[in-house]
């Protein structure tokens, strides 16, 4: 699939993987920092952005989208870092591919299975209810959502996703109706026959549980050179909640 992406700067490439429900925008304040030293690609995932949208989608085709970008762009090398369900494709690609990638940086989430995310599910659930078409202004769409979704972050995660096509018409710009049928198949397990043993960074949000402690031990088993660092003051959202801490531990494990 013909990924839509966006490009900062020159140098070493490292690839950059927004999550679920996000898009390649999220991560332009970070890339233009990285950029003063890297070539940092933003790729929008499938069903996502401004990608093209597909009936498959899952881990496998993710990935596969990824590695298509790599060659593409015609790397021979690249860093590879991956936020939430990002760093789910970041760590299948560096499984497969591991002679493509030099390093590897997941933001907040583990190789395990994860299942019955409340949150995801819950902004999915409203995002299906609300009926788009009965509004007339952004602003108007953010007052029909405030009660089911009272936390900032995540509204604005979700207003993000809608895009006027014309005069008080509005519609979803991401592939709701794909991406409500198919989550749960984003949450299998990440592993494969073989190790990544190149050098891999894990940052984990303090406050949040997506990186559980006896998540360490599998994380070594797969990545046997990973170091994990904690921001005490973040949630999942690691590169909003303390984008200078993040970037100080990113460049730091890069310069290396």
């Amino acid at each position: 699939m013909d990924l839509f992406y966006r490009e900062y700067g020159n140098g070493a490439p490292v690839i950059m993987i927004h999550g679920l429900l996000g898009m390649s925008d999220n991560f332009i304040p970070l890339a233009k920092k990285l950029a003063e030293q890297y070539r940092v690609i933003l790729p929008d995932l499938r069903n996502h952005g401004n990608s093209p949208h597909s009936e498959d989608f899952d881990l496998t085709v993710l990935t596969g989208d990824i590695i298509e970008l790599y060659h593409k762009l015609n790397f021979n090398s690249a860093v590879i870092i991956g936020h939430s369900l990002g760093g789910r494709v970041a760590i299948s690609a560096a499984l497969k591919h591991p002679d493509l990638f030099s390093r590897l940086i997941v933001e907040d989430m583990a190789p395990r299975k994860y299942s019955g995310n409340k949150s995801i599910n819950n902004l999915l659930q409203v995002m299906n209810q609300i009926d788009l078409k009965s509004k007339r202004s952004i602003n108007e769409i953010d007052e029909a959502l405030m009660q089911a979704i009272p936390d900032t972050r995540n509204r604005q995660l979700v207003l993000k996703n809608i895009t006027r096509i014309s005069e008080g018409v509005y519609v979803w710009k991401l592939n709701l109706d794909v991406i409500t049928r198919k989550v749960e198949s984003l949450m299998a397990p990440v592993f494969e026959e073989v190790a990544f043993t190149k050098p891999t960074l894990f940052i984990k949000g303090g406050r949040s549980n997506l990186i559980r402690p006896e998540d360490f031990k599998i994380i070594y088993k797969f990545f046997p050179a990973a170091e994990i660092e904690i921001i005490p003051n973040a949630g999942h959202w690691v590169h909003a909640d303390d984008p200078q801490l993040f970037l100080e531990k990113v460049m730091t494990f890069l310069d290396v």
